[in-house]
């Protein structure tokens, strides 16, 4: 059975899967953004976390290629296109003399600045309208499906992730990754519903997919559309 682990050392911190098995030798395998640490009987969590130690480098390069997904703005330049919600809109940077909050329509998303401000200015506002939303789409998921599930983080955390979409730490602690607001609200939910079944089962057993199947229960296509 693989079992999900925290790698903390060398300054980095991220998950990988554990899988002891019949094989003659330890090798890692990335896919979809998670590492997979495969080792002969015998193995443990131990030696994983020291074969990662020293296969640092080729872990995080083949992280950073397998998760590179996001499609937020990079640039965050007049005309940009990029997805929010799961719509490809372009992002428009208007001035305005006074004060005027981001409006958000199907095509586009309008970032207002006043007259000569600089580029910098209008990244900080973007970027503080797109991690607002994905706060508040992220809260209203979890407010739904704990109290379906009845399994409460210890903390929750939006942040920018290299390599997961979420995660859940062995201590309760819950982290989203804020490029999920790229995808549309039932993606946003199956990535809080799949963290959330981790405060029950901590790795991807036929149990686990199981509950979270009773609340999403097309899990299957939101993972394919989140590859993507």
């Amino acid at each position: 059975m693989k079992q999900l682990y925290t790698y903390t050392g060398q300054g980095e911190s991220f998950d990988y899967l554990l899988d002891v098995g019949r094989r003659s030798k330890a090798y890692l395998s990335v896919k979809d953004g998670v590492l997979t640490v495969r080792l002969p009987y015998g193995g443990n969590r131990a030696a994983a976390e020291e074969f990662i130690g020293r296969s640092l480098d080729w872990i995080k390069k083949n992280l950073e290629r397998s998760q590179d997904r996001s499609h937020l703005p990079k640039g965050f330049t007049d005309g940009e296109d990029f997805s929010l919600l799961g719509k490809k809109r372009a992002l428009r940077i208007a001035e305005s003399p006074a004060y005027r909050e981001p409006e958000l329509f199907d095509t586009e998303l309008i970032v207002y600045v006043a007259p000569g401000s600089s580029r910098a200015d209008a990244v900080r506002l973007s970027q503080r309208y797109i991690v607002e939303l994905c706060e508040k789409r992220v809260r209203q998921a979890f407010d739904k499906y704990t109290a379906i599930l009845g399994l409460h983080p210890r903390k929750i955390t939006l942040k920018k992730m290299t390599s997961r979409w979420g995660s859940c730490s062995s201590n309760g602690n819950i982290s989203i990754n804020v490029d999920v607001i790229c995808f549309g609200q039932e993606c946003i939910d199956y990535v809080v519903v799949h963290e959330l079944c981790h405060l029950k089962h901590m790795d991807h057993s036929a149990d686990f997919w199981r509950l979270v199947s009773t609340c999403c229960p097309n899990y299957k296509q939101l993972r394919e559309i989140m590859k993507h």
